[in-house]
């Protein structure tokens, strides 16, 4: 069983590229180019880990985390991003506010081993907790 992975990503090559990187670490990647695309898919599924940029065309993906906050999501979040300094860190700042379940950012462009590295772990630890739940641990 593949682990399930959210890309919100508005720019079709960096989809592709998370898509292509998260494929290796073991995720089947559903993509969404906006905020209310992004919102209806997590509101019609589960997913195990959520790559998120910032920067959705005019849209912001802070409206994203506000979202994920009010659904009380646990979900590993990886910031991804192009947005540098202060905006990025206010960013982070807000989603450890609302207490979400935020990774370490990876800017743009994007570092394709640190990426693998960071869903290869969610991956791991995903299925680990799969296999604890299904064993009654």
């Amino acid at each position: 069983m593949r682990n399930e992975l959210l890309v919100i990503e508005d720019t079709s090559l960096h989809l592709s590229i998370v898509s292509k990187i998260a494929s290796q670490a073991g995720f089947a990647t559903t993509g969404a180019n906006s905020v209310s695309e992004a919102a209806r898919l997590l509101r019609e599924r589960s997913f195990d880990c959520i790559t998120l940029d910032l920067s959705l065309g005019e849209e912001s993906g802070v409206e994203v985390l506000k979202l994920l906050a009010e659904m009380k999501c646990r979900t590993p979040i990886i910031v991804i991003s192009g947005s540098g300094g202060e905006a990025c860190e206010a960013t982070l700042k807000i989603g450890n506010f609302l207490d979400l379940n935020l990774c370490p950012q990876i800017p743009k462009p994007i570092n394709l081993a640190v990426l693998r590295n960071a869903l290869t772990q969610i991956a791991n630890d995903t299925q680990r907790q799969k296999l604890a739940t299904r064993v009654g641990w």
